[in-house]
């Protein structure tokens, strides 16, 4: 507990990695993330299936490489200068025109469609297909929670069997709070179980 405090109060995620009993159950392990630092509000989320540090923050490949899952919170004063009326029109604004940046080219049929979960405000942003030369890019999916009016949440998941299957169970499992106590007793809890001091 004293480093995930030492790093809460620096602004930073303290990750707990839960590993599936056996290598082939990906689903029951998972990575769970905290940020217990009232300043702006506290959250935590889980990601299911057997993950490793990416490159990317708050990212996570699979062992192979080939799957990707990472979590963005973008709050309004990042937001402020870009076009749109809410936080939400600024995400998928700002989403568009970092791909248009990168690829060089506009990105046809940009749309934000409502996403089927157990949080409302929840929307999948969508654009494509999408062609360079005789190379067709498949964009992964972008999955944005609208918290307003604090943030929005973005979650980019690529490769997997069933991105839009991904991107569920981490909606459902995020929780937000302003109150100072966080989810620290949530942390130590997990901690007591993980290293069997229950």
């Amino acid at each position: 507990m004293e480093q995930a405090r030492r790093m809460a109060a620096a602004g930073r995620n303290y990750v707990l990695v839960v590993r599936p009993v056996r290598e082939e159950a990906s689903t029951t392990g998972g990575v769970w993330v905290f940020y217990n630092n009232p300043r702006p509000f506290c959250y935590t989320y889980m990601i299911p299936g057997n993950w490793v540090a990416a490159r990317e923050p708050n990212a996570y490949r699979s062992k192979d490489g080939r799957a990707f899952a990472g979590l963005l919170f973008w709050l309004p004063q990042l937001l402020k200068d870009v076009e749109g009326a809410t936080l939400l029109e600024q995400a998928r604004t700002l989403i568009t025109r970092e791909y248009e940046k990168a690829l060089g080219q506009r990105l046809p049929n940009v749309e934000l469609l409502p996403f089927e979960s157990a949080r409302p405000g929840t929307w999948k942003w969508v654009a494509g297909p999408l062609t360079q030369g005789d190379r067709l890019i498949e964009l992964p999916t972008k999955i944005i929670v609208d918290l307003s009016p604090d943030a929005v949440m973005q979650i980019t998941v690529q490769g997997t069997p069933d991105d839009d299957g991904l991107a569920r169970p981490i909606v459902e499992s995020l929780k937000t709070t302003s109150d100072p106590e966080c989810y620290w007793q949530l942390l130590e809890n997990m901690l007591k179980i993980a290293t069997g001091n229950r």
